[in-house]
């Protein structure tokens, strides 16, 4: 038999028959035991693509056989291409959901297996519970229950460190009421199974899910026996527990304990890694909502929170039925002429649908859609009431949908910044906090232009607000979702350093900092474009976060050459007394001869390079007149060389000086502007000044 290759098992992966499935398998399996089967295998990777998605057909067959050898046949392609796999997980994955509520318990262990080994083989787990969470809203009750059983083996292999729970706890918590008993026990074992590994900030967080009191109290009586019996799995998480927000990772947090982070406001820019959020160490807190700063009458992120789910329960038994609830709640909310009270009720109903569900049914996204414009309606509203809810509502399906929401946090955005500089302080705070959700839980580069444009309004409120989204942006996204707006960030951020408003340019340098870790060459080339007034700003508030030493060290010093002038200024002229050359050096440092050396004022026209040059030349005189420094040793181009004794030497020099400062002369009516439009004459350069110092110190040192 001549040898197969990849291009016949392509071909042959294609064919529906159950005998020739089973039997080019087996070849198959052979092929990839093969020591020199992996050049073949990605020599063609569209090829490679075809077969994999032949075999995912396999393993979603009606034939209990063929569906086992497809999951065997993917597990010996994961064997064979490790972390090269990753790119096809999420068309494999689909169909493993669907094997996991399989009949045959075989086909269900299986499935299960393939997804474990492609958490440990493929992927982090993480990677694969985002693609995998979508089995908890399953069809089938079995995937549902599957999926649960999934996360409790998840976490007895890998531990809590690799996963944000706080993603999954929401789904679990839905599936407490579901309709299917083996489903809410499957979850109630999987929340029980997450506090032994992280404890009690889980008990905390269910509080607030609005689960029925019942329901929650048998479930803290299983915590309480789990605590009781000593099976708590806290060794690596029970030192700092859950009040370090810090992680090493973005997809890996440092402890199990961090791993759960109840989706309430953060109070600090912490830094994460490169890859994501990275935030200013030490650096001063984000102020997002965390206590009510808009005094009476405003309302924060725990407040939303708290909103989310305390709203009337309902039951979705249908997708019909789903479908003429969301019309009926367009309808309300895109006429005006509806009682407010009901447009608020109308909003509340979307979340208890979002509560009950709604979004594991395809009809919801396509109703989603449509109601863009009703929120956008309602968040315009006269009512602050309607207003309050319009923006709960939009903060919770972003909370839930995440990326999903792209669209919807698209459209409302710019609504949303129109309520910033509102008078009524429920409306103003309402506005910030949606704002603040969308930026956490839906990254879209879309936004960042919306952001952006708001960091030049001409109302000064919402030039705050926008650069203190803009800093929390930067803490929260990736940098490979802000690539394609770095010009734009640096830009902006930029104009903020210049800002006419002083809170304004407060929060654009907390965004610098959060720039300078996810792009440090832009930050580096804005730092260099600023002016030495906004360099030494920045440089200021940066020392007092902490952050300054990692600034280029060029920077720091081009940016504080004031600091060398302000040392007493007899450690610069330490061979002569500072009156005697002041006199010397003559008109305009008559004040200064009178002060002592400590004390002494520093010249933001003295060049400190000139000054020692001028120094080295004096000392060379000194050592000509008293015959100890030979002509041979002179420095070429030094005055000493000229001679002193020449009065044609000195003659030559002074015409040399007259025409240096005569020069510049001619010049002194052209005006220049700098950068803030202030006007100033050209005189007379530093340089030139300093070569005419150093001559007259010379002659008469002569």
């Amino acid at each position: 038999m001549e040898p197969r290759s990849m291009e016949y098992f392509c071909a042959q992966v294609q064919q529906k028959d159950v005998g020739g499935r089973l039997q080019v398998g087996q070849e198959l399996l052979l092929y990839l035991g093969a020591p020199g089967a992996i050049p073949d295998l990605e020599e063609d990777l569209g090829r490679l693509g075809k077969t994999v998605d032949a075999l995912t057909d396999w393993v979603g067959s009606s034939n209990y056989r063929v569906s086992l050898m497809g999951l065997e046949i993917l597990s010996a392609f994961v064997d064979k291409l490790s972390t090269r796999f990753k790119s096809y997980v999420a068309m494999v994955i689909v169909a493993l959901i669907d094997r996991m509520g399989d009949a045959k318990d075989k086909v269900r262990d299986e499935a299960q297996t393939l997804i474990l080994k492609l958490m440990d083989q493929v992927a982090p787990p993480m990677y694969i519970w985002e693609q995998l969470a979508s089995g908890f809203k399953h069809k089938n009750f079995r995937s549902r229950e599957g999926v649960c059983l999934c996360l409790i083996e998840t976490l007895n292999i890998f531990g809590a460190q690799p996963l944000v729970i706080s993603k999954l706890v929401p789904h679990l918590c839905i599936l407490f009421g579901d309709s299917n008993s083996q489903v809410r026990d499957a979850a109630i074992l999987a929340v029980v199974e997450i506090y032994r590994h992280v404890g009690e900030k889980v008990r905390m967080d269910l509080y607030k899910r609005g689960i029925p009191p019942a329901r929650l109290e048998m479930i803290f009586a299983k915590f309480d026996e789990v605590q009781s019996s000593g099976g708590m799995i806290l060794s690596v998480c029970k030192d700092k527990s859950f009040d370090d927000e810090e992680s090493v990772d973005g997809n890996r947090p440092s402890s199990a304990a961090s791993a759960f982070k109840v989706p309430a406001p953060k109070t600090s820019g912490n830094p994460v890694n490169s890859a994501r959020k990275p935030g200013s160490a030490g650096g001063p807190k984000v102020g997002a909502g965390a206590s009510k700063e808009g005094g009476a009458g405003a309302v924060d992120e725990d407040d939303f929170i708290k909103a989310f789910t305390d709203v009337p329960s309902v039951q979705i038994y249908s997708s019909r039925e789903l479908e003429e609830t969301l019309n009926k709640i367009r309808e309300i909310l895109s006429d005006d002429k509806h009682d407010w009270d009901q447009r608020a009720n109308a909003l509340k109903k979307i979340r208890s649908l979002l509560v009950a569900g709604a979004a594991q049914y395809d009809c919801f996204f396509q109703h989603l859609r449509l109601l863009d414009g009703a929120l956008k309606l309602s968040a315009k509203d006269l009512r602050s009431q309607v207003v309050r809810e319009a923006c709960i509502t939009v903060a919770h399906l972003s909370t839930v949908l995440g990326n999903k929401f792209d669209h919807g946090a698209e459209a409302i955005v710019p609504t949303l910044f129109n309520l910033v500089p509102n008078s009524a302080k429920v409306m103003a705070t309402s506005g910030c906090a949606a704002i603040r959700f969308i930026i956490r839980h839906t990254h879209v580069p879309r936004l960042i232009p919306l952001i952006t444009s708001n960091c030049t309004s001409k109302s000064v409120p919402v030039r705050r607000r926008s650069f203190e989204f803009l800093d929390l942006l930067l803490q929260e996204w990736q940098t490979h979702s802000l690539e394609r707006h770095a010009a734009v960030l640096v830009e902006t951020i930029k104009k903020g350093i210049h800002d006419a408003d002083a809170e304004a340019r407060v929060e654009a340098r907390k965004t610098y900092m959060g720039l300078r870790n996810h792009f440090p060459g832009e930050a580096e080339t804005l730092y260099n474009s600023l002016e030495p007034s906004y360099q030494k700003s920045l440089q200021t508030y940066l020392k007092s976060s902490g952050s300054v030493a990692s600034l280029p060290q060029s920077d720091r010093s081009s940016s504080s050459s004031q600091e060398s002038l302000n040392r007493p200024f007899s450690s610069k002229w330490s061979t002569a007394n500072p009156s005697t050359v002041a006199g010397r050096v003559s008109a305009g440092s008559s004040k200064a001869s009178s002060l002592p050396g400590s004390l002494q004022r520093s010249r933001s026209d003295i060049d400190v390079n000139a000054a020692a040059g001028a120094k080295a030349h004096h000392a060379a005189g000194q050592s000509v007149r008293n015959g100890r420094l030979g002509a041979g040793a002179l420095n070429p181009g030094s005055y000493a060389s000229l001679g002193t004794a020449s009065e044609d030497g000195k003659n030559y020099i002074f015409c040399r000086v007259r025409a240096k400062l005569s020069a510049p002369l001619a010049g002194m009516g052209n005006a220049k502007t700098d950068s803030r439009g202030r006007s100033r004459t050209k005189m007379v350069s530093q340089s030139q000044r300093m070569y005419c110092l150093s001559a007259l110190l010379y002659l008469s040192l002569c």
